[in-house]
């Protein structure tokens, strides 16, 4: 129903063209686009055969055709039968292939903003900070990359260190400062103190062994899945007992998420929960898609049916070969003998693959819950093993769809909320007159299918047009590469 809505509000908002054109007083232009279909994202609407006027990397114009022609500009793009959208963030991704093939892999998909949340990628072989300094200098071809700094957890950071790190994060210039395991109370308190006095951005994952209101004095919560191991007051912290096993069998930390569970799946206790973290005003980036491969992994047909996917030939062979060896894929191999063995402790006789297949439709109600809540969501793929990057952010907006959400208010998360989140919506996340050049070019309405999000035929970003042509050849540069891998 939703996509006849969304054709019955594009015919009835599309704007007007003024019946007398203005000339402008600077006629130089950089670049035009000529006859495009604008989505602008400030409203669900498109404006049908305008023109958008580049000058100087940002937009000085959307006009209607004859307007357009006040302006000189050697460059010039055909439009007609496309649309264009901001481009798309990925607030979420590991740089764990080459980085040329990664950035040229999201490009090509239309991700021009992406946010690495692991400083240790490649483990050390590559300099993020230097990375980013060199897409921002148009040095090198990528999206616009956000790096946060090492992950905090209580292997490397402490009361006596904890001045020293903010200080690192501050000094360095990171994007955010990256909370990753269970800390202590005191420790805690301490990091999200520093951060605040700072003005630093703080993300990452729930404090487990700690009520759900900790983990929400956090701008940012990464996965939904989180809450699967998060109870609204200390119940689970108490069951779990840090993970210490009894008698050698069953993992307190597995019964209490177990338990979890049990709550989440009753309206009235997932209702309570979804309002304290509305009422926090904190961000929650998905990531659905990486928990929705679990049970992919774990049954033995669509395991083996991965092996068909082409998305996967853009995979370093070496990463390739390990997702799809049912030896070394650490979830089929790993997880698989636990939970067998845990579920049956419990009695409950259902598969490894039905249960993690439960848990995915738990997590899309509860964003779609959350969403319906007023909390800002963001598009994150935190992609590994058999996702590919640049890909898995369009799985997640797919996901966004199938918990209930428009495609307009999926694309939300992938522009407007995330230019909201980095505190830049009057230069980003939308397309109007002086905000960043930053867009791409689609070959149909993404309002009225979200997969035409996907049918990227050129991007423009960092003062650079990326054609069809161009994007085409980074795929396949990309696929060589990871065949020689």
């Amino acid at each position: 129903m939703h996509k006849i809505v969304s054709l019955i509000i594009v015919v009835l908002t599309a704007t007007v063209v003024p019946a007398r054109a203005e000339v402008p007083r600077d006629r130089n232009a950089d670049f035009i686009l000529d006859h495009v279909n604008v989505v602008p994202m400030t409203r669900e609407t498109v404006l049908f055969d305008r023109s958008v006027i580049v000058r100087d990397g940002k937009i000085v114009a959307i006009t209607d055709i004859r307007s357009a022609a006040l302006y000189q500009s050697a460059t010039h793009i055909d439009g007609h039968g496309k649309y264009l959208m901001p481009g798309l963030s990925d607030m979420h991704v590991h740089l764990r292939m080459p980085p040329q093939d990664f950035f040229d892999l999201n490009l090509a998909l239309g991700i021009t903003t992406v946010f690495n949340m692991g400083i240790a990628d490649g483990n050390g072989k590559y300099d993020h900070l230097a990375l980013r300094a060199s897409i921002a200098a148009g040095s090198m071809d990528g999206p616009r990359y956000l790096v946060s700094g090492p992950q905090l957890d209580s292997g490397n950071i402490s009361m006596s260190t904890v001045d020293q790190v903010l200080q690192d994060h501050v000094d360095r210039g990171y994007d955010a400062v990256k909370v990753h395991g269970d800390l202590s109370p005191e420790l805690y308190n301490a990091i999200i103190a520093g951060v605040r006095a700072r003005g630093l951005r703080v993300r990452g994952h729930g404090q487990h062994m700690m009520p759900l209101a900790e983990t929400l004095r956090m701008d940012s919560v990464e996965h939904v899945e989180e809450l699967l191991y998060i109870s609204q007051d200390s119940a689970l912290g108490e069951e779990a007992k840090f993970g210490v096993e009894e008698e050698g069998n069953i993992n307190h930390f597995l019964t209490a998420y177990y338990h979890n569970i049990s709550r989440l799946q009753d309206h009235a206790y997932r209702a309570g929960v979804v309002r304290q973290i509305a009422q926090s005003s904190v961000y929650w980036d998905p990531t659905i898609v990486i928990y929705s491969m679990i049970p992919i992994y774990v049954s033995d047909e669509s395991f083996n049916a991965l092996a068909h996917d082409p998305r996967l030939q853009y995979l370093p062979d070496s990463m390739r070969r390990e997702s799809l060896d049912p030896n070394k894929n650490e979830y089929r191999a790993g997880l698989v003998p636990v939970f067998s063995k845990f579920l049956l402790s419990v009695g409950d006789r259902t598969s490894v693959a039905h249960h993690f297949d439960e848990n995915v439709g738990l997590l899309l109600t509860l964003t779609k819950e959350l969403h319906d809540a007023g909390v800002p969501l963001l598009i994150g793929s935190d992609a590994f093993g058999a996702l590919v990057p640049g890909y898995a952010p369009h799985q997640e907006m797919e996901l966004f769809v199938k918990a209930g959400l428009t495609p307009y208010e999926t694309l939300q998360a992938a522009t407007v909320n995330s230019a909201k989140y980095l505190g830049e919506l009057d230069q980003a996340g939308t397309i109007e007159v002086g905000k960043r050049a930053d867009f791409i070019l689609l070959g149909a309405n993404p309002l009225v299918d979200i997969r035409n999000a996907a049918d990227v035929r050129g991007v423009f970003t960092h003062g650079k047009w990326f054609s069809h042509d161009d994007l085409t050849m980074r795929l396949s540069r990309t696929a060589k590469d990871a065949g020689s891998n």
